[in-house]
């Protein structure tokens, strides 16, 4: 077949090549260009569309090359007549190719229309045998039908001659019978095509689905001659497209069961499905949610969130997870934990399908275990208890901080080792055989045992448990301490509560005994001998006050009086008693400030804290050493390194005393004005001092500080108020000191006292200094007399009396009925009825016993001259 095509070929051109070399030799004038036309046709020959080209082409090179290449032109012929000819043997040239490939393209259509027909020929066959599909043809009006080999089978008929229409209806389900009589009537009737899908009933009495297809046929006139159509094996199909059916129904029945929220989504994040639980559960409807309705419900904040999350998912195609709040149709905001896996589904593409669980409880709970365990963490780590667990073999499996300070040992170096063997000197002690019964009776155990190691003693409670046990413990040995020291202090309590019923009874005895030794003094006609023993009687009293002041203020049950003071002078004349007291392995040295302003200050608790001071320097040179005191003039500002909260910046008179003693570590030094805490050996100090020290100076407005560097010496500095101009102390007032000592004028006092003996010799005393009196011995009776005698001008009363009511209540009182009546107080133990913060209040006048009668002046003409404005005490 090739070689005949190529034959062709070669005959067309050689033709052409033949028809150029004749209008090669022929003059122009001749219609030569014509006869270039008819050997294009061996390219039709050829079946080639370039074959036809190619002789086509090489017409139109002969034809317009013929025009040079010819010996000349016949007589009469003109360029335009050469020029014609010429474009119409080259355009009959043209024409026959084109007409050429026309033909070619039918042929080859006609060749492709056949290959198909064969092709589809084979595949109806193929189809029907795979496929299932039978054709049919009914023709009319005999309605004798013609059936293709596939038909029998989807009917389940034996080959054979096709059966009648009564026949073929017979071959469906009864219930789809009539559907298929009345369609195929219908067709024949008035051509009404139509589409069935029903069951036939086999042979082997099985059913089966097929799809049965016919129209109708008409002839030229118009009238239907035949039906015709096809029947198709619809079973499988009908039976997946059932089951999906079932499957849609049983997974829409799942979706809108189930107590989450189900949802499709596209890529875009749109919903396409959310169930009907999610829309109930929002409070909305599910064309609410379907798109991107579902995202108003997220909270805004976590909006953005969620759409990162949700495109960092799909550009990497992994699953979708995240959490974000919802809110719940009743507006509470409920954390979700939303999943999603991308499905790629046939003629569908991707699609999400995600749930969306409501996860609040189990946050909540995991949120409070992990409260829970941080607390746990947190308490065992807070708690001022030292804790740690060991496991059944006794490695240490935890242990908190606190275990940490108290062991002195870092947990990383305990934990997971063995408990005995990095505390070797506790193997065979108590706690040794306590935790081995902790541990082997399952008992809780509680104790107390020294560790010579550390030097601390330690309370110790282990619990046990399956997998071990768990020890609390801490260091009780200040607590031991200050155990001991606090039953001594209850002991000075004691001693003071004593000191001060001593006190009262006998300050009064005092007051007495002093009165009128006094009085025996100052009498005329005595001789020697009687006025030495009047004289001796006053010495031994005043020693007596002194020893009672003394005990006062041992127990610290006297009163603060500030009053100016001239520290200096106070320093000198201290260092001149005490140094007996040091002992001659003590030097003594005083460096005095000149211009030292004086001090707002009680001197006697100012001579006992230096004394304290001095007494603690002693100790602290056992083998001697020197001890200065020193004065200057200060001012502390907000600058100031020691100050703190209960120091106002001022200007101030400091006392610094130091040593050359042993000194204190600085890590005890902050605790040195501590109550009860001592750097002294144990039975060497109740650490009391100091702290009465720093609470004097609290008590007088100022402050203490210290200063100490082991092996080289302690100094303590007190910082006390200065007087300035114009203060003359508290309750003093200019009239009240010009007034002192001045004799009385007749003036009414009234005198309150409950002893007879006290109130006898004080009725004598202020008759003597030029007053009037009027007596009573407590509190009501003094309200009568009050009333009865209007010319009382002064109440003169005990502060501590029986009956139910004190001094200070009996002045309260009187101020009731004579607002602005001068009160002068005496006691000999004030308590708390007239003293607060170890202070006088404000505006009192006190009258300490014993006194003699020189102080009674002076205090009356106080009283007296006051104003009423300052007689209220409080």
């Amino acid at each position: 077949m090739r070689r005949a095509r190529w034959v062709w070929w070669a005959a067309g051109c050689v033709l052409q090549l033949l028809v150029f070399v004749g209008d090669a030799m022929t003059p122009l004038g001749f219609a030569h260009g014509v006869l270039y036309m008819p050997a294009v046709l061996f390219g039709l020959l050829a079946r080639s569309q370039r074959a036809v080209w190619l002789l086509a082409g090489l017409g139109v090179a002969g034809g317009i090359a013929g025009i040079w290449t010819s010996p000349g032109r016949l007589a009469g012929i003109t360029d335009t007549y050469v020029g014609l000819n010429r474009a119409l043997g080259i355009g009959t040239v043209l024409v026959m190719a084109l007409a050429c490939i026309a033909v070619l393209r039918l042929l080859r259509t006609r060749r492709a229309a056949y290959e198909a027909l064969e092709h589809t020929s084979s595949l109806l066959e193929v189809s029907s045998a795979v496929g299932g599909l039978g054709g049919w043809r009914v023709q009319l009006p005999a309605q004798q039908s013609h059936w293709t080999p596939e038909v029998f089978r989807l009917l389940g008929q034996p080959p054979g001659p096709p059966p009648d229409i009564a026949t073929i209806i017979a071959c469906y389900a009864p219930e789809h019978r009539e559907r298929v009589r009345a369609g195929f009537e219908a067709c024949v009737v008035d051509g009404t095509p139509f589409d069935l899908e029903a069951q036939v009933l086999r042979s082997d009495g099985s059913r089966g689905w097929v799809r049965v297809v016919g129209q109708a046929v008409r002839d030229g006139e118009g009238r239907i001659v035949r039906v015709q159509g096809a029947i198709q094996d619809i079973n499988a199909s009908k039976e997946a497209a059932m089951a999906l059916e079932r499957s849609k129904a049983e997974w829409q029945q799942l979706a809108e069961s189930l107590p989450m929220m189900l949802w499709v989504g596209e890529e875009d994040g749109a919903m396409s499905f959310i169930n009907r639980y999610s829309a109930d559960y929002l409070g909305t409807t599910v064309p609410d949610l379907i798109g991107n309705g579902w995202l108003g419900y997220v909270a805004p904040e976590y909006q953005q969130s969620t759409l990162e999350a949700w495109e960092a998912a799909r550009r990497s195609d992994v699953r979708y997870e995240t959490e974000f709040p919802v809110r719940r149709a009743d507006g509470e905001w409920r954390w979700h934990l939303v999943r999603a896996v991308r499905v790629d589904l046939p003629d569908i593409g991707h699609r999400w399908y995600g749930t969306a669980v409501d996860v609040q409880a189990m946050r909540d709970e995991r949120d409070a275990r992990t409260r829970l365990a941080n607390r746990l963490v947190e308490t065992m780590e807070s708690v001022t208890d030292a804790i740690f667990i060991l496991d059944r073999a006794f490695n240490v499996v935890y242990l908190n901080s606190q275990a940490e300070v108290q062991l002195q040992r870092r947990r990383e170096d305990l934990i997971g080792h063995y408990v005995w063997d990095e505390f070797p000197e506790a193997r065979d002690s108590e706690f040794n055989r306590q935790y081995t019964r902790c541990l082997e009776e399952q008992v809780t155990v509680r104790f107390e045992a020294p560790y010579a190691p550390l030097g601390k003693l330690f309370e110790v409670n282990a619990y046990p448990a399956d997998d071990g046990i768990m020890v609390y413990f801490r260091d009780v040995t200040d607590q031991r301490r200050v155990a001991e020291q606090l039953q001594q202090v209850q002991r000075m309590d004691a001693l003071g509560q004593l000191t001060g019923g001593v006190a009262h009874d006998f300050n009064n005895l005092l007051t007495v005994i002093l009165g009128n030794a006094e009085t025996l003094v100052e009498e005329q006609g005595l001789d020697d001998r009687q006025r030495e023993l009047a004289e001796l009687v006053v010495v031994a009293a005043n020693r007596g006050a002194e020893m009672t002041q003394r005990l006062l203020a041992f127990a610290r049950k006297q009163a603060l009086s500030p009053v100016p003071t001239d520290v200096n002078r106070l320093v000198r004349q201290f260092a001149a008693l005490v140094g007996q007291t040091l002992g001659e392995h003590i030097e003594i040295e005083i460096v005095h400030a000149a211009g030292l302003w004086q001090a707002m200050v009680d001197p006697g608790q100012l001579e006992v804290a230096l004394l304290n001071l001095a007494v603690n320097a002693r100790d602290a040179m056992p083998t001697g050493g020197r001890l200065s005191i020193e004065t200057a003039n200060v001012r502390i500002d907000d600058a100031y390194p020691g100050l703190d909260s209960g120091v106002a910046p001022g200007q101030y008179v400091m006392v610094a005393v130091s040593d050359t003693g042993e000194g204190i570590p600085q890590h005890q030094l902050h605790r040195v004005f501590e109550p009860f805490f001592t750097t002294k050996g144990v039975g060497k100090g109740t650490g009391l001092g100091l702290a009465m020290v720093y609470g004097f100076a609290k008590q007088s407005q100022g402050h203490a500080a210290i200063y100490s560097e082991v092996g080289r010496g302690t100094t303590v500095r007190l910082y006390l108020p200065r007087l300035h101009a114009g203060e003359r102390g508290p309750g003093v007032s200019d009239a009240s000191l010009r007034a002192s000592g001045q004799p009385g004028r007749g003036e009414c006092v009234l005198l309150v006292e409950d002893d007879d003996m006290v109130r006898t010799f004080a009725r004598q005393q202020v008759l003597a200094l030029g007053y009037a009196v009027v007596e009573a011995r407590n509190g009501p009776e003094a309200l009568e007399k009050l009333q009865a005698h209007p010319e009382v001008a002064l109440l003169f009363t005990d502060v501590v009396m029986p009956g139910g009511m004190s001094g200070r209540q009996l002045a309260e009182a009187v101020e009731a009925q004579r607002p602005g009546l001068p009160v002068l107080y005496t006691s000999g133990y004030t308590e708390n009825a007239i003293v607060h913060h170890g202070r006088l209040d404000p505006g009192v006048l006190l009258l300490a016993k014993p006194y003699v009668r020189a102080q009674l002046a002076q205090k009356l003409a106080q009283a007296l001259a006051r104003t009423t404005a300052a007689t209220d005490p409080r």
